[in-house]
């Protein structure tokens, strides 16, 4: 190797450990930073912990930190500034509601715009308004209604529901009066409300309603009258005549009647008062004399039977058709949902129509001849509940069925209860009952052969009788809306047809008016508001009735149909 090459490696040799030795040093001296630096976290760490922990098991210091956190806490919660802030801050809302009176009337305001710390909610039928997440402290209370001063005023919000009470506003606008009562009883409406555009009031107990309009600029104004269960009443109001006006409410549901004027058995609906009559069905001159007529107590709905179809079995007998009449929307929709060669709605119950029809063409004895079928008008189905070859009693009694089919060809013989839509069969009695007699609210008698059994609806137990009743005819309660309490049933007492008002809770019964001639269908048309028919040599029409007093209003002359006042043994 020559000299000049063996002093080129000797070079480079040396610079390769120089450069080694300055790597070597750059990272001792940045682990020793490392070092450093932990050892100064560590120091700090470990002086924050003796300091606290010093500052704890020194006793003075101790009572220092004690009392001063218990100072601000106290400091917070005596001071509702703080308290609100310090609430307000970390999230906490409140609510607030108020109840807006009309100054003149002490009575509740509808629609009055009520604003709490910025956020606004309206009045409801009470008169309140309930404004919710809202901060907590002073702020301002606005009620706004137009025809009324405006009401402004500091509140204070606290934690929870804030009730803050009742105020009155002051009119400015016209006042108008009306007396509302029923058309029957003129017994006082309570909660009627006058309603003129934006504007409304209610009633007090005395029927009395002061509406309050912001300077209307036409002569007349319109204003609606309006109760619960009663017809709208629309009223041309003269701007200048400030006189106390009498309003006469009737009820709202229809009276639903079949008519033969027109040569054809129609069926009718009309308001209580005789007012509002509208033709709903027109007859097709192939009824017969037997129809049947069951309007729902609650719903706008009528089931119609009759021979309307013109439907014929093969030997030529006209067929009954059971016609659901839907009176719901603007126009009358019809369904025919059964066609036999008889038929009979036993009642209603919610949406179920319950009836007994003949199989189609099954005129022969046979087990399957009768069938009782409870139809739902929800959805339209219809569920057979049982079959016989005819059945000798079904009743409905408290919205549950009660029948007793006839012994032939393994039918099972017996007394049966279901409910309305065919569920929750149960066996009353297992020999074969020839008649079913409601003789009181809670009690039902039944025939075996010769002997009597009682049942109690109450604790459904079967007693052995003495003998039959006295009155061998089945009482038909038909009970009232459920905040009434009441049931009505019609006695045959000196000749006359008497409407008896039961009290469910007490078991107390009083005879409310006994006429010539009165008979079933009875209807409830409202909470105080029933209609019956008379049947007599000199007319036969369907009148009205209050149970709060009066003299009873003949709605419109009719043609007779059946009810549901009697099972017809076929």
């Amino acid at each position: 190797m020559s000299q000049e090459n063996q002093k080129t490696e000797s070079d480079n040799e040396a610079f390769l450990n120089e450069a080694i030795e300055d790597i070597n040093k750059q990272d001792s001296d940045k682990l020793l930073d490392n070092n450093n630096q932990f050892s100064d976290t560590q120091e700090k760490k470990s002086g924050w912990k003796v300091k606290i922990k010093d500052l704890w098991q020194n006793p003075k210091k101790r009572k220092i930190v004690i009392g001063s956190t218990v100072a601000v806490i106290f400091f917070i919660a005596i001071i509702p500034s703080s308290r609100y802030f310090v609430l307000n801050t970390v999230g906490v809302r409140s609510s607030a509601s108020v109840r807006v009176l009309d100054q003149s009337t002490g009575q509740p305001l509808k629609n009055v715009t009520v604003q709490i710390a910025g956020s606004e909610n309206k009045t409801d039928n009470e008169g309140v308004a309930k404004i919710e997440k809202i901060k907590l402290g002073s702020t301002d209370l606005k009620i706004e209604k137009r025809a009324f001063a405006n009401k402004e005023q500091k509140v204070t919000i606290g934690w929870g529901s804030n009730p803050l009470g009742d105020y009155e506003v002051e009119p400015t606008g016209l006042q108008y009066s009306f007396k509302v009562a029923d058309f029957l009883s003129n017994k006082p409406i309570e909660k009627a409300e006058a309603i003129s555009g934006e504007y409304g009031a209610f009633s007090d107990e005395d029927g009395l309603v002061v509406i309050t309009i912001d300077n209307p600029s036409e002569d007349a104004i319109e204003i609606d009258i309006q109760a619960e269960d009663y017809r709208t009443e629309m009223l041309l109001q003269e701007k200048e005549n400030k006189e106390v006006q009498e309003v006469k409410m009737v009820p709202a549901k229809k009276h639903v009647f079949v008519s033969k004027r027109t040569g054809k058995y129609d069926v009718y609906k009309i308001d209580s008062d005789g007012q509002n009559e509208e033709l709903i069905l027109s007859g097709t001159g192939n009824e017969k004399e037997d129809i049947q007529l069951i309007p729902h107590p609650d719903k706008d709905l009528v089931a119609l039977v009759s021979t309307r179809e013109s439907v014929r079995n093969k030997d030529g007998f006209l067929l009954s058709t059971l016609t659901l009449i839907d009176l719901t929307g603007d126009e009358v929709v019809t369904e025919s949902i059964a066609t036999s060669e008889r038929i009979q709605v036993i009642d209603w119950k919610d949406e179920n129509l319950i009836y007994v029809r003949i199989a189609e063409g099954a005129s022969a004895a046979s087990p399957e001849r009768h069938r009782l079928v409870t139809y739902n008008t929800d959805n339209g189905s219809a569920k057979q509940i049982a079959s016989s070859n005819y059945f000798n009693d079904v009743l409905m009694i408290n919205g549950q069925i009660y029948y007793a089919p006839s012994t032939y060809q393994g039918s099972t013989p017996g007394l049966f209860k279901v409910d309305a839509d065919g569920e929750n069969s149960e066996t009353i009695f297992d020999q074969e009952v020839w008649s079913i007699l409601r003789t009181g609210y809670n009690t039902v008698m039944f025939s075996v052969n010769k002997d009597w059994y009682e049942y109690k609806l109450d604790d459904k137990k079967v007693l052995a009788a003495s003998g039959a009743p006295a009155v061998q005819l089945s009482r038909l309660y038909i009970d009232g809306p459920e905040d009434t309490g009441k049931s009505i049933w019609l006695d045959q007492r000196d000749g006359k047809g008497t409407i008896i008002e039961h009290t469910k809770e007490s078991g107390e019964e009083k005879s409310i008016y006994a006429e010539s001639g009165l008979t079933y269908p009875i209807r409830w048309m409202n909470n105080s508001t029933l209609s019956y028919r008379v049947s007599s040599g000199q007319e036969i029409a369907d009148y009205v009735i209050s149970l709060d007093g009066g003299d009873p209003k003949k709605i419109t002359d009719v043609t007779n149909t059946n009810g549901v006042d009697r099972w017809y043994y076929y």
